[in-house]
């Protein structure tokens, strides 16, 4: 096993990240309150019930080496990487993992929901082709599911908080941690929104891509959008120009129109542009896209809302391609079915790369 320290713990209420790791940007330590209630997990009603009066000892390992390390980026240079969450350890997430690798990606970015097990052992097992390319947004059952699971992931990522971001290939990430407290006034919205007015204005940065485990926007499925963090943060992304942003949770696939948030009714957003897989920034608009296909299961799609481009139900992952060109920069989103690599969602945004003046 690949691993170097072993540790027990009895699951715990508390997020015990103070910060965020050491590849990433930020200031400020330790999630604020919500609501003036402690800082915990959210509740998920489908989620199984566990008896705190039950002293469990759950054996995890601590992991080196899986944590992607930007230091000596080639900001100048193309690169891909891939996007993908709701793993879970059976047959179909090692055909996941396996059709990523035959894409070889500079970074992997794991969409949360990355374990469904007590312990993040065998997740760590099967991702271990990706060392020192890992960058994860946590999910429900990564906070949820007990401290000893916790501690595993933010030792392992040297983390000291769930969100953070980072730059790479002229491409700002930034990483949202839904499952923590994200309300105004709050550590994070704080991050987040001081984070954003500094990348709109970093001549070195031309796309921004945000993640985030629950999401902003989806057709019917087994869970809804979240409008709490949407009402608060699409905005922001509007006034930031965020160009994509990832989410999971729902265990399929789908891929917005760019669009633009509605202030009547944001569960109703506005569609900037109607083209199937072909988009420029003149036109506006942030595309979400719903990668909840790692291989835990599908989740059934009963609907499909008018703002959704394209979705459907198979086990792959989306893999991003960044062309930096000058003046023109360019974004390829490739959607590959676990069988036969098959291509199932392709789709391009261009943009002409504006001087930024940067502000006090």
């Amino acid at each position: 096993m690949n691993h170097e320290q072993t540790l027990l713990a009895k699951p715990g209420k508390d997020n015990p990240g103070k910060g965020h790791g050491k590849n990433n940007k930020g200031n400020d330590g330790g999630d604020g309150k919500r609501d003036g209630k402690r800082d915990e997990p959210r509740k998920e009603p489908k989620a199984e019930q566990k008896d705190d009066n039950i002293e469990e000892q759950v054996k995890t390992s601590i992991y080196k080496g899986f944590s992607f390390d930007t230091i000596g980026d080639n900001n100048s240079k193309g690169f891909n990487f891939a996007a993908v969450g709701d793993f879970g350890c059976s047959k179909n997430t090692k055909k996941t993992i396996d059709n990523i690798k035959d894409n070889k990606p500079e970074l992997v970015l794991p969409l949360g929901d990355l374990s469904y097990q007590k312990s993040a052992n065998c997740w760590f097992d099967i991702m271990s082709p990706f060392k020192k390319k890992v960058m994860i947004t946590l999910g429900f059952h990564d906070v949820k599911d007990g401290q000893a699971k916790m501690d595993q992931y933010f030792k392992s990522f040297e983390l000291d908080k769930p969100y953070y971001s980072f730059d790479y290939g002229k491409v700002h990430f930034i990483v949202i941690a839904s499952e923590s407290s994200f309300q105004q006034g709050s550590p994070q919205y704080k991050f987040i929104s001081e984070d954003l007015k500094k990348a709109s204005e970093d001549k070195d940065v031309n796309w921004v891509i945000v993640t985030s485990y629950g999401p902003f926007y989806t057709s019917p499925s087994i869970h809804k959008a979240e409008k709490p963090i949407r009402d608060l943060y699409h905005p922001l992304f509007e006034k930031y120009d965020v160009d994509l942003v990832l989410q999971a949770h729902n265990h399929n696939y789908q891929r917005t129109y760019p669009i633009s948030y509605n202030l009547g009714d944001s569960s109703k957003p506005t569609v900037t542009n109607q083209s199937t897989t072909g988009y420029n920034d003149h036109h506006g608009g942030t595309v979400f896209a719903l990668v909840g296909t790692g291989g835990e299961s599908f989740y059934p799609l009963t609907g499909q809302d008018p703002y959704v481009a394209t979705q459907f139900d198979k086990f792959g992952f989306l893999n991003i391609d960044i062309s930096n060109g000058n003046p023109h920069t360019k974004l390829t989103g490739t959607f590959y079915d676990n069988k036969g690599g098959i291509v199932k969602d392709q789709f391009t945004i261009e943009k002409e790369i504006k001087s930024k003046n940067k502000t006090d």
